[in-house]
């Protein structure tokens, strides 16, 4: 089928000057760019000016299972998404055998849907997408974090030599089969137990594939460049690429490490992704500190945080009175950003949904409790499954990051319960905020790194630009385009998103979404289970 687009304003992605032009589609690819063509079509496409560019990249995204969901990639899709990236964070659905499947989905971070795992490796993963269709592109990661579980379970000792070379071979397994690299979770259970060995033994086998290290650092406060130094060091001795998840720095007394931090990216030649907000959202489990994850198995955590000594504890360590182990990296978030700054957003049984889209300090304030109270409490009837919100920084940080030119955008999506806004409205409120309000950088600027940049760094073939030869992966939007979701109310979609392209097929068409699945899974997959 060809289509033919008329008369839009084009931002091909490479950061030149936007153009008035017309857009060739032939099947799944872009036949021809120019500023008029006249050809022979199954389909004109009056842009009117409208903005043309590539389907936007999402770097970081947690939406392994959406394509299983019934709403799908919709709030995606509705923003502009052609590509995601999935297993980020150490966390993902797969590799992890049937029977460590139960456990592992009852902690699950980036949520639980009631979806049958038919899968237990990356091949088996890989068939259950494609069997199922995927609305947009798909390249999953390695979660390492899964790896540790299934290798040695809540087992906070280091790994001998026998469990390295387990590692090892596992990692070279998943990605021989189509993982698109490896990524860490330095902050979340069992990946926290990490030492610099562990670590270096994935990072060699990914470069010997010749594939990148994607990390959440081990701080993102206080020793957050001694976090990406320890990184840097591994991949350096590993020769692999590196790349650090959602930068930020948590808590104001942090503000003034930003410039060294972005001198130490400049450095080293790393690249970052970010979402364009001042605040996060992930488990309220990973606030504890580490020493006291280390201590206890996690059922037995759960009855050591009824008792009064660990109480006292915790809340010492909150407060920062003490030190929880010294030279163990954690972000304190009570310290660092304060109860109030801290809103619950997800629980699993219905009593706690009372506590939906409040602080911390509100709850705690209503059960007249101490806040560390009413967060052991919550954790303790929830078996964990708590997340929250945080306010984190100051958003003239987040600014200050998206201008660095080494940056790109990702959502980090997480499905279930109250989401952020970050789910449904990344992409056009970096365009309606960052680029047209705030003039932080010109609209060409802004789409490359959503794009062009995006696709070049990850080495997604023949994506990311408006050229010939390149897949039909591409984004009409108008003025309008915007985010209008809010953490009260996150659900609303973006507006302003005219049309998309999926591999040539329409997704979106006259604003009207559509049922159609021309996603691909961006792999060379083994195997069908």
């Amino acid at each position: 089928m060809r289509q033919l687009i008329k008369n839009a304003t084009v931002v091909d992605g490479s950061g030149g000057d936007a153009f008035n032009g017309d857009v060739l589609i032939n099947g799944k690819v872009i036949e021809a760019v120019a500023p008029s063509i006249t050809a022979v079509t199954d389909e004109i496409i009056e842009a009117n000016g409208a903005y043309l560019t590539p389907g936007f990249i999402d770097v970081h995204s947690h939406s392994d299972l959406a394509t299983f969901m019934p709403q799908g990639s919709r709030p995606k899709v509705l923003q502009g998404i052609t590509t995601e990236l999935v297993g980020l964070c150490g966390l993902g659905v797969a590799p992890l055998p049937k029977a460590l499947q139960r456990e592992v989905r009852d902690r699950l971070i980036i949520g639980n849907p009631p979806v049958e795992w038919t899968w237990d490796d990356y091949s088996s993963f890989g068939f259950a997408l494609s069997q199922r269709g995927l609305e947009v592109n798909v390249s999953a990661f390695l979660p390492h974090g899964l790896l540790r579980y299934q290798i040695c379970g809540n087992n906070h000792l280091p790994m001998n030599s026998e469990e390295l070379r387990q590692l090892a071979r596992l990692t070279d397994e998943s990605l021989a089969a189509g993982a698109w690299g490896v990524s860490l979770g330095l902050i979340y259970h069992p990946a926290l137990f990490s030492d610099q060995k562990e670590l270096l033994t994935v990072a060699q086998v990914a470069a010997q594939h010749q594939k990148p290290l994607v990390v959440h650092v081990r701080s993102e406060s206080d020793e957050i460049l001694e976090a990406v130094q320890e990184m840097i060091a591994i991949s350096n001795q590993a020769g692999c690429q590196l790349h650090i998840s959602h930068l930020k720095l948590i808590g104001r007394r942090n503000a003034p490490k930003l410039e060294p931090l972005l001198t130490l990216i400049d450095r080293h030649d790393l690249t970052f992704d970010q979402y364009p907000y001042h605040y996060g959202s992930t488990t309220l489990f990973s606030i504890l500190p580490p020493a006291l994850i280390r201590e206890y198995a996690p059922d037995e955590l759960m009855k050591a945080l009824k008792t009064l000594a660990i109480r006292r504890q915790v809340r010492d360590w909150f407060a920062e009175r003490i030190l929880p182990q010294a030279g163990e990296p954690w972000d304190n978030l009570p310290a660092l950003v304060g109860w109030e700054n801290i809103l619950i957003c997800e629980v699993e049984n219905q009593p706690a949904r009372q506590w939906l889209g409040r602080s911390v300090f509100e709850c705690a304030q209503q059960t007249d409790q101490h806040p560390v109270d009413f967060v052991l409490d919550l954790l303790i009837s929830e078996r964990g499954n708590v997340r929250m919100i945080d306010y984190f920084m100051d958003e003239a940080l987040v600014e200050r990051i998206f201008q660095h030119p080494r940056g790109m955008v990702g959502t980090d999506t997480i499905f279930g319960g109250r989401i952020h806004p970050r789910v449904s409205g990344t992409f056009p409120r970096i365009i309606d905020q960052f680029v047209k309000r705030k003039q932080l950088l010109p609209l060409e600027q802004a789409i490359h790194k959503m794009t062009a940049l995006s696709a070049d760094t990850f080495a997604l073939h023949k994506r990311g630009k408006i050229v010939p030869g390149y897949y039909a992966d591409i984004s009409m939007f108008t003025d309008e385009f915007r985010d209008n979701s809010t953490v009260d109310q996150p659900e609303v979609f973006a507006t302003g998103l005219r049309d998309l392209w999926v591999n040539g097929c329409r997704k979106v068409a006259d604003g009207d979404y559509l049922e159609t699945r021309s996603g691909q899974l961006l792999h060379h997959w083994t195997g069908n289970k």
